[in-house]
């Protein structure tokens, strides 16, 4: 399946007249991996870099949405693929009941970290931090990924982690199931930050009054 969604991925960017390199690499340690293709994207001089997992699937228009924002660093949320349920974007680090539904009312939402099963990037930020650019961090009293470790540094460069929430509902992650937008738990979460909102303008309304 992702082997498919690729193809058409590069296939329909390269139909829109864009350079596309497909760079993969196969390690058992994942901070390897991550660390030798971003400065793989350097070497090459590359303008964006596309981070895609292998347990993935998107529409082919990905890339050149994604690239469309013209912002430093967007993603796609998405679903974890074991329970509890929810999905791997999180406005608050750490704050893990907190995710972020695959529905918004913002077409961006600034997260502050996301898997990055599917991201794109200014390959040019990774000028502004230091290697090791990818590493496994206490925080918090409690471990964090590579993936949340780069994109704090990246945050403490100045550079923001957005989410594209109109492209978030349509990538789905494979595991015994393909899970996507179509869970029940998407509809409960986006519900319950409704709530939270009309609550929140009520007790600010009757502070003001």
């Amino acid at each position: 399946m992702f082997t498919s969604a690729l193809v058409e991925l590069v296939k329909t960017t390269t139909m829109a007249g864009i350079d596309v390199h497909v760079i993969y690499d196969q390690s058992t340690i994942l901070l390897a991996q991550r660390e030798r293709l971003a400065k793989q994207a350097l070497k090459i001089k590359a303008d964006y870099a596309l981070w895609l997992d292998s347990d993935m699937i998107f529409p082919s228009t990905t890339a050149m949405r994604l690239m469309g924002h013209n912002v430093d660093v967007v993603c796609s949320n998405y679903m974890k693929r074991s329970v509890p349920l929810q999905t791997v974007a999180y406005p608050e680090r750490g704050n893990w009941d907190n995710w972020l539904p695959l529905e918004g009312d913002q077409e961006l939402q600034e997260v502050e970290g996301v898997g990055m099963g599917c991201m794109m990037m200014k390959t040019e930020i990774l000028k502004n931090i230091e290697p090791p650019f990818f590493n496994f961090e206490y925080y918090d009293g409690d471990w964090h990924g590579e993936d949340f470790y780069f994109q704090q540094k990246l945050r403490n460069a100045g550079h923001k982690i957005l989410i594209d929430m109109n492209l978030s509902f349509q990538v789905k992650h494979v595991g015994q199931w393909a899970f996507g937008a179509n869970l029940g738990v998407n509809e409960e979460k986006r519900l319950d930050n409704e709530v939270k909102k009309i609550t929140k303008l009520k007790k600010v309304r009757k502070n003001a009054e």
